[in-house]
């Protein structure tokens, strides 16, 4: 490492909120610490005290003092907790959390599940955690969600949040639209409509203000495009960061044009090109590309459609076992599907098709790396198949089979996640007086990503688990 990390006045330890004097130590002795910046310390030394780091470095850099309880790491590798830029807590990994995409109401009755949603994060946050998340970007849900911020931030049950709330869009999708309390999306038709919706998630605590920007049709083109224009307006009026979901080129520009920090998916229509590159750069933008959720989609509508439950992908017991439970019901499903939608061939076309998606957005993942954007890794968890918590380790492969080195995936997956969610103040490296929120492998990441599918320990704030601790009962 190029410099301690240690804090050596007990007048700064003060000031960043470390634990009182009193306090007894952790001492994480002998593993390689990665931490998040890029920077390795073989049989580095961490002090935790309360939920503070308060040296990460070598054994002369961090001294162990007496009465610490010491944790011999030896052969392990610790990076920081993981960071998913793309969540959302109001969906449920599997068809009953979107019911546009199929409608089931006497299966799934959506304001039901919604409801338990709403009652019931701690699902999610388990799952989270037990695969290594220790911070999620909730980039847009129900009203609710935007309460998790608060509700996490110093539970080390749950993972930190930041959460956008509803979805300002010109493409509303009814059936995601429960009640007044329980609703997905505000208006943005009218200059009237986007200055009110702006002011409700103001006014709901919104962290950021998303847009749901599909690409409008051509006679409205123009129009929408000026109430883009606007709500970046809004939401800097407001003091809140403008995201956009805009998976074509176009629209991604026109996002960044209107002041985007933060791009929520691939560009996945078309080669990104110097332009759109130069405005990430411009705004000083983070694109969180997701690869892997088009083709969990496939597979989730293909399962139901051919009535074969899905295999989910869990190395560590991380999904609930009410959504394990869901997902085996493909039976009742196919009988609301249409005669047409259950031909395999059709299946194959849809994996074709996302198959030719993926290819564009594995290039655009290396143009935008090259060009040295801030790339955060993200999922869109919550999603048919994107599986709240374990997706994530398809996701980070998928990006290393796209030609990403895997230590640069490491930060991306750490570091850039907390930009994203603008707590890189808090979390996301290893460094003295930032939050005790790390993981311990059995492998290395900076080799291969499939190493974090090896997670042995999870520390979420200052508190230590086995990772079988924090599995979910089968």
């Amino acid at each position: 490492m190029n410099r301690p990390l240690c804090l050596l006045a007990l007048g700064l330890l003060g000031v960043i909120g470390a634990a009182p004097a009193h306090a007894q130590t952790t001492a994480l002795i002998g593993a390689t610490v990665i931490d998040g910046t890029g920077a390795t310390t073989p049989r580095g030394v961490v002090l935790v005290e309360g939920d503070r780091l308060t040296c990460v470095g070598t054994a002369d850099e961090c001294h162990v003092p007496s009465g610490a309880n010491e944790i011999d790491l030896t052969g392990r590798f610790i990076t920081p907790g993981l960071v998913d830029a793309h969540v959302h807590f109001s969906q449920t990994g599997w068809v009953d959390g979107r019911p546009d995409g199929l409608l089931a109401p006497e299966i799934y009755p959506y304001i039901e599940t919604s409801e338990y949603n709403r009652d019931h994060p701690e699902r999610w946050h388990q799952s989270y955690l037990c695969s290594g998340i220790t911070a999620v970007f909730d980039v847009g849900g129900h009203p609710w969600t935007t309460g998790l911020s608060s509700s996490s931030e110093d539970d080390a049950n749950a993972a930190h949040v930041r959460a956008a709330g509803p979805l300002i869009t010109h493409a509303t999708r009814t059936a995601l639209m429960a009640n007044e309390d329980l609703y997905t999306f505000l208006p943005m038709d009218t200059r009237a409509e986007v200055s009110e919706s702006v002011r409700q998630l103001a006014a709901m605590g919104s962290g950021a203000v998303k847009v749901w920007y599909l690409r409008p049709p051509a006679d409205r083109r123009e129009e929408l495009d000026a109430r883009l224009m606007q709500v970046g307006e809004e939401a800097r009026s407001a003091g809140l960061d403008l995201i956009v979901h805009a998976t074509s080129l176009r629209e991604a520009k026109m996002a960044l044009r209107a002041g985007a920090k933060l791009l929520v998916h691939s560009v996945e229509d078309q080669p990104v090109d110097g332009e759109f590159l130069e405005l990430l750069q411009r705004n000083d933008a983070v694109y969180a590309p997701t690869l892997v959720v088009g083709g969990f989609w496939t597979r989730a509508r293909g399962s139901i459609a051919i009535n074969q439950p899905p295999e989910i992908d869990d190395p560590n017991g991380c999904v609930d076992p009410g959504t394990r439970a869901k997902l085996r019901q493909t039976a009742e499903l196919q009988a609301l599907v249409p005669e047409a939608g259950r031909s395999p061939e059709r299946f194959y076309a849809g994996l074709e098709r996302v198959g030719r998606a993926r290819s564009v957005m594995a290039d655009n993942i290396r143009r935008v790396h090259e060009a040295g954007v801030t790339i955060a890794t993200a999922t869109d968890a919550g999603n048919p198949l994107t599986l709240h918590g374990p997706s994530i380790y398809t996701e980070m492969e998928a990006m290393q089979a796209a030609g990403l080195e895997a230590s640069d995936i490491v930060i991306m997956s750490t570091r850039n996640g907390a930009i994203a969610m603008n707590r890189l103040d808090d979390f996301g490296t290893l460094e003295a007086g930032k939050l005790a929120d790390l993981i311990v492998l059995a492998e290395n990441p900076n080799d291969d990503v499939r190493a974090f599918r090896s997670l042995t320990h999870v520390m979420r704030a200052g508190l230590l688990r086995e990772q079988k601790e924090l599995a979910f009962r089968q």
